[in-house]
């Protein structure tokens, strides 16, 4: 997918031209009355930043392993703890609401999941 960014020429300026699925989970009964989880992707346009060293340690102190941060729309994000992202699936540890209207999504590969 071609980048907007490098185009603008302002680096300051966080252009939204990457997607990703953010997942909801929800749960639904089967055939045998058991809950089961469900996600429900829903696709949003995001920016891929750089996690700087000191996120790297303070993460790692608390158990994280840090692997990208992305950037999406506030109004987009509606707490959701997974999200899919260049066909890995990624769990957000940590979020940050921007006074620009943006908010940073710290993520890190989800494990346990064959998927």
């Amino acid at each position: 997918m071609p980048k907007f960014k490098g185009a603008i020429g302002d680096p300051n300026n966080i252009s939204l031209d990457d997607v990703c699925y953010l997942l909801s989970i929800t749960t639904t009964k089967d055939e045998l009355n058991q809950f089961r989880p469900v996600e429900k992707p829903c696709m949003v346009f995001c920016s891929k930043l750089s996690i700087v060293r000191s996120e790297f340690s303070t993460a790692g102190q608390l158990g994280f392993k840090p692997d990208m941060m992305l950037i999406v729309d506030s109004d987009s994000y509606d707490q959701e703890k997974l999200l899919e992202y260049d066909k890995k699936k990624y769990s957000i540890y940590k979020t940050f609401q921007r006074i620009d209207g943006f908010t940073e999504l710290y993520c890190e590969v989800k494990t346990g999941d064959s998927n």
